[in-house]
């Protein structure tokens, strides 16, 4: 392989070494007033939002949810208990209670205990219930409000599944607590 140099541009490079000392000057005085010249700027772009779907940022509150869930099955759990206590003073089983063979009398402790457990206060009362129901909407949609219909729904569908299995009307103490849930997700709703 022979390799010939281009004869204009060593020529060219050869006259740029040769120039005068003036020349050489007014080139270097040309680049400095170049250098204080700002040619290019970095100018970071505005980020501009997405019109694709983005995965929600909002994510379940576990901690409340599980805190919820043992207190919910601790107030069941005691309700469960003082019925089983009851039976087995009469010595009645639940699946004879349950189908009506039997004849179950509430005497005046379990009574008053009940009516503490559903009073005011209390772990089963309408407030209580109602409280927890909201909280757990909102823990587990994580506070966002935009699935206030999905959880409203769901709650709605709930009551009204309560309703059919009780024969199609809910004792007082459930209406009550199914009207204060409403207020208190409309109430969360509203929130700023």
């Amino acid at each position: 392989m022979k390799i010939t140099p281009n004869p204009a541009a060593f020529k060219n490079h050869q006259t740029q070494m040769q120039k005068p000392d003036k020349e050489k000057e007014d080139t270097v005085k040309k680049s400095d007033s170049n250098a204080n010249k700002q040619v290019d700027q970095y100018i970071p772009s505005q980020q501009e939002k997405s019109v694709a779907y983005e995965k929600p940022t909002t994510k379940a509150d576990i901690p409340t949810i599980e805190r919820l869930k043992a207190e919910s099955e601790k107030a069941h759990e005691n309700l469960m208990n003082l019925v089983r206590q009851l039976l087995q003073k009469q010595g009645i089983s639940m699946e004879d209670a349950v189908s009506g063979k039997k004849e179950v009398v509430v005497d005046e402790q379990v009574r008053l205990e009940a009516q503490a457990a559903i009073g005011e206060g209390g772990d089963l009362s309408a407030e209580k219930v109602s409280d927890r129901i909201v909280e757990f909407a909102n823990a587990i949609s994580g506070g966002d409000k935009s699935k206030f219909d999905l959880l409203k729904n769901a709650i709605e569908e709930g009551f009204n599944e309560a309703k059919k299995a009780l024969g199609g009307k809910l004792p007082e103490i459930s209406q009550k607590t199914y009207d204060l849930v409403m207020d208190k997700l409309n109430q969360w709703k509203e929130e700023v």
